[in-house]
């Protein structure tokens, strides 16, 4: 079974850590860098840059997308 993929933005959401309108702001700057033809930034990246995310929230984060995985991985 497949548990259905979690986004970045959505944990950050709900962990409180942004509203969605600091979330929107991101995307937004997000589509214009790749409409622009630079290249894709990671959404926690472009957080970080406006200062919406610190580093120790990215992390959390990160830790909670990927955490139950790398367990799974190691006690395989």
């Amino acid at each position: 079974m497949n548990p259905r993929t979690r986004l970045f933005g959505e944990v950050a959401f709900e962990e409180g850590f942004v509203t969605t309108a600091q979330l929107y702001e991101a995307l937004q700057k997000q589509a214009r860098l790749e409409a622009e033809g630079l290249p894709h930034r990671f959404i926690g990246e472009i957080l970080v840059d406006l200062g919406h995310l610190d580093e120790p929230q990215v992390l959390k984060i990160l830790n909670l997308l990927h955490g139950d995985r790398q367990r799974r991985v190691r006690e395989g």
